[in-house]
């Protein structure tokens, strides 16, 4: 029988453990995962912050997961890679129950947290996505009427108002009409 060596629990432990949870449709409860994973609940809030920058954290971390996911089944090249991996990516997230229940618990809090400036994840997603649009630019795929980065901005606030057209505007999420949108964004001129 192999014997594991023991390490002090560390902040990596609490956000592994918070994700989890958020995964599986529960809160993540600062004080819980501090008992869980054995650690005072000063040290756990001093790693995660409040419950906002915590599950802020654990929505750009699953985001770039889904993202990096989305971009490695994506089909074609160019626009249509861009697309593709966009329109697999928007449909997880809106397809995703744990998230679905994240966002309806509680939609403002949530759409700051996961869609605007004041959480990480968006940002994140932002400098994903130019970094999708740069490696597609510098292998001669992609011509871009702007700037990476400003189209970048523009695709991720674009995805967002589709995916919470339920929480903005009353509306059904329509990924296909974002991507219709997102290839007249990405033709060539």
């Amino acid at each position: 029988m192999a014997v594991r060596e023991w390490r002090a629990p560390a902040r990596e432990d609490l956000i592994e453990q918070a994700k989890d949870r958020f995964l599986r449709g529960e809160r993540p409860d600062i004080a819980g995962l501090a008992e869980e994973i054995g650690v005072s609940r000063a040290t756990a809030y001093r790693w995660a912050g409040n419950y906002e920058e915590l599950i802020g954290e654990i929505i750009a971390i699953v985001a770039e997961e889904n993202f990096r996911h989305a971009v490695s089944r994506a089909r074609g090249t160019g626009a249509d890679r861009v697309v593709d991996a966009m329109r697999r990516g928007m449909r997880a997230i809106v397809g995703s129950e744990p998230y679905r229940r994240f966002l309806e618990a509680d939609p403002q809090r949530a759409l700051r947290i996961a869609a605007s400036k004041d959480g990480p994840s968006q940002g994140r997603m932002i400098e994903l996505h130019q970094e999708l649009l740069e490696e597609e630019i510098a292998a001669g795929n992609l011509r871009l009427p702007v700037d990476a980065h400003t189209m970048a901005y523009a695709l991720v606030r674009l995805a967002e108002s589709f995916m919470y057209a339920d929480l903005i505007a009353g509306e059904k999420p329509d990924i296909d009409k974002a991507v219709e949108v997102m290839k007249l964004m990405l033709s060539s001129r």
